[in-house]
């Protein structure tokens, strides 16, 4: 009996030691990955990002000294759990708002230093945010959309006090994909359409696919043991918002894009989301396109389903 015993805590134990080192090595931004200088990585099956990594890296990399260059104004709120975080405003249009959130473990130039060119030649002000635990917002644990989606309320409602009654437009990527849907159903003020591109439909959606197909594992037991560590330590719940619920009670225009190669996001996620939304809406699935990547591989359709949206003309 007590052999038994022994053995069952000595397995519950090895199942929350590697279920915290996945939260850690997913969520804490002080887990350092080791570098791979393989040059085989690119378009082996360990690059998420594949088959449009190279490209995406190139052009994000030809776009960043102008973008540095830019006259952003450096802005900031307080979190409901008491972060300071960074935002920054390039000022056009004041009645016409767009907000743009980066994905998970990049950055405001890299996820949007091509796409900004779509604002620039409309004269929009836009609002470039550093999510919680990126770049220099606080935090120690990355949000993964949910805390997110409060924290992108809350810069709403910066932009409510500084201008007068303008028309907001949430953008997200990726991550920031999935924190603009976790807004869709919240009747943000002013708040008149969203652009997802590539995001997940919630946490619990996001990180089966990746233990199952990253790490080629069964969700059960380590994904609920990770799970159990998230929820504990950064307060974060991985089935606290869904994407689908979300947008099902949504009254704002909602664009989806996804690349049809994607490795990372499963492209099931914006189809379902889309299928589900019951607010004016367009799904653009790019071809030979991989994760992020759409607009490189889009430019033209890119563009002019974004302006479509601004100019209140998605049906």
């Amino acid at each position: 009996m007590w052999i038994v015993l022994i053995i069952l805590l000595v397995l519950i134990a090895a199942i929350l030691a590697v279920g915290y080192y996945m939260f850690t090595s997913v969520f804490d931004n002080q887990f350092k990955e080791k570098e791979n200088n393989d040059p085989n990585f690119f378009d082996s099956d360990a690059d998420l990002m594949r088959p449009t990594s190279r490209k995406l890296i190139a052009y994000q990399q030809q776009c960043h000294e102008e973008f540095s260059r830019l006259p952003f104004k450096e802005l900031e709120v307080t979190s409901f759990d008491g972060l300071k975080l960074k935002g920054y405003l390039l000022e056009g249009d004041p009645k016409e708002i767009v907000v743009c959130v980066h994905g998970y473990k990049s950055s405001m130039e890299n996820d949007y230093c091509d796409k900004l060119k779509i604002y620039r030649d409309r004269g929009t002000t836009v609002l470039l945010l550093n999510d919680r635990a990126h770049g220099n917002s606080e935090g120690r644990y990355i949000g993964m959309s949910e805390p997110d989606s409060k924290d992108v309320a809350k810069w709403v409602d910066k932009l409510n006090e500084l201008y007068e009654n303008p028309r907001i437009y949430l953008h997200g990527v990726s991550m920031g994909g999935a924190t603009v849907i976790h807004c869709a159903d919240k009747k943000l003020k002013n708040v008149c359409g969203i652009i997802d591109d590539c995001g997940f439909n919630s946490i619990l959606g996001i990180t089966k696919a990746l233990i199952t197909d990253m790490y080629h594992m069964p969700y059960f037991p380590i994904g609920y043991a990770a799970w159990f560590w998230s929820k504990v330590i950064a307060g974060v719940d991985f089935n606290a918002s869904i994407g689908e619920e979300c947008v099902r009670h949504s009254d704002v225009p909602i664009l989806f894009f996804h690349g049809k190669n994607d490795h990372f996001v499963p492209l099931r996620m914006s189809e379902s989301m889309y299928d589900a939304c019951t607010s004016p809406k367009e799904l653009h699935l790019i071809d030979n396109c991989g994760h992020a990547a759409a607009y490189i591989c889009a430019p033209e359709e890119y563009t002019e389903a974004v302006n479509r949206l601004l100019d209140g003309k998605v049906k």
